[in-house]
């Protein structure tokens, strides 16, 4: 069966168009900001090729591999379930070739977008398909909350995530909430915090919505947290209709 390697193509095309900005001072307070596309493009191909032999050396895979640069859509669904979401990014810019490099590799790679979905949504559909064959590549630590294999490029570590292991921190981030995607979990709960309650009280629906009501918040609280946490997977996803089915517990 082939291999599907799915790259997190947001984060590896931010990470080299960033790296290639270049402050210029051209004197009388004038400043610029200046950013060769063609150095970004070649530093996309290098970390592409780079942690593709890394993934093939490592799982000894020696069969035939397809690549997949997985990107977000401009719409996210989040947003229609919390607002908020991410609002605290809305005035950060990309770096200055992003876009141009982003068609660029959209027009070279094998790429997957769908309407409203993050490429982690995108990734996480892929890699939780029936007799799927994928390793995921990513810097992100979220996807602990996807079952799978996945290489995180960002700390050069192979890893191995089962379907009990991405349950349970799927509760957990309902629980901790994202400072960087702006939702915010339970009030008063750390990551120490959340870890002791799901390991003392067990790792259920239950638990998490014990912990919101004893903040004086509801159920529904906690869902809205869960869903926007919950990075999908195949079967959370319409598949005819291309669009999200939104998490509710069992």
């Amino acid at each position: 069966m082939t291999l599907k390697i799915l790259f997190d193509a947001d984060m590896v095309v931010f990470r080299e168009t960033a790296s290639v900005e270049t402050p210029i001072d051209w004197g009388d307070d004038l400043w610029t900001l200046h950013a060769d596309a063609g150095e970004a493009k070649v530093k996309v191909d290098d970390a592409v090729v780079t942690f593709t032999e890394k993934v093939l050396r490592h799982y000894k895979h020696e069969g035939n591999y397809e690549i997949l640069m997985c990107f977000s859509d401009t719409d996210n669904f989040r947003k229609t379930v919390l607002p908020t979401y991410k609002l605290n990014r809305a005035d950060k810019r990309k770096p200055t070739c992003y876009y141009g490099v982003k068609q660029w590799v959209e027009e070279n790679y094998n790429c997957y977008q769908r309407p409203c979905l993050e490429a982690d949504d995108c990734i996480g559909i892929l890699s939780t398909m029936k007799n799927s064959n994928t390793i995921i590549v990513s810097g992100d630590k979220d996807f602990k909350t996807v079952p799978g294999r996945f290489y995180d490029f960002s700390r050069d570590e192979f890893y191995d995530i089962t379907q009990e292991e991405a349950d349970y921190w799927h509760l957990f981030q309902t629980l901790v909430g994202d400072v960087a995607d702006n939702y915010k979990g339970c009030p008063g709960l750390g990551v120490v915090g959340a870890k002791r309650l799901l390991d003392s009280k067990g790792a259920t629906w239950e638990t998490v919505v014990a912990a919101f009501e004893k903040k004086g918040l509801t159920e529904s609280d906690a869902l809205v947290q869960a869903r926007v946490a919950r990075i999908l997977r195949a079967s959370d996803y319409d598949f005819a209709a291309k669009k999200p089915i939104l998490w509710s517990p069992n």
